[in-house]
């Protein structure tokens, strides 16, 4: 097991373990989270909630990703398809990688959509398409990181988004007029790893209190 994956798990007992009650500290509870990878449905694992999105256990590359915001709503209301490894814009990038061809690859349009953590596309469909319909437009945050590819034009792009709450979660300075989270992590690699972004209250942001203020 690698180093990451060793951190994963134990963050995932961590925060299963004391999830009700972290959600004793929320007054919100109905939010949605918009994630270009993971940290979403880890966030609604955190609190014991239920995922109000369909972004969980899935990634996007960062250019996809821009464009999947840019026209949200539209988006989720598009017919989600799904394509072989083979087919993808991004297989240059992915191939090599272990998983590749054991889980599924959506595409809404242009944009593809990597179903990380699913076993078939009828699964992955179908937690989609019921997931889209709890998405709470009134409470919601849009999170992105610099992972998959990320350029500055891609972070410029994200913060010019009409969306209220946006956040993001890096480990390098961008030259960029933006509040953004700058995470230390223990190894020098340029991107954020899945395991160090954080969640609850901590020295970086606090996400409970983001939260509650969401419908104010």
């Amino acid at each position: 097991m690698t180093y990451e994956g060793l951190r994963l798990k134990l963050l995932k007992v961590r925060r299963k373990l004391f999830a009700k009650k972290r959600q004793k500290k929320l007054k919100n509870t109905d939010f949605t989270i918009i994630s270009n990878n993971c940290w979403g449905g880890m966030i609604y694992e955190s609190y014991n909630l239920r995922k109000n999105t369909p972004t969980v256990g899935l990634y996007f590359y960062a250019e996809d990703y821009i464009k999947f915001l840019k026209n949200l709503k539209k988006n989720l209301n598009t017919k989600l398809t799904f394509i072989n490894p083979s087919e993808s814009k991004w297989k240059e990038l992915f191939m090599s990688d272990k998983r590749s061809g054991t889980f599924p690859i959506g595409k809404i349009n242009d944009i593809e959509i990597f179903f990380l953590h699913y076993k078939s596309a009828k699964e992955a469909k179908e937690k989609w398409e019921r997931r889209c319909k709890r998405v709470n437009f009134e409470n919601l945050i849009v999170k992105f990181n610099d992972q998959n590819m990320c350029t500055e034009q891609d972070v410029k792009e994200f913060f010019k988004l009409p969306f209220k709450n946006k956040i993001f979660f890096t480990v390098k300075n961008w030259n960029i007029d933006q509040k953004y989270y700058k995470v230390r992590q223990l190894f020098n690699r340029n991107y954020i790893l899945a395991s160090y972004e954080p969640f609850g209250k901590n020295k970086y942001i606090n996400l409970e209190e983001t939260f509650n203020n969401l419908s104010k």
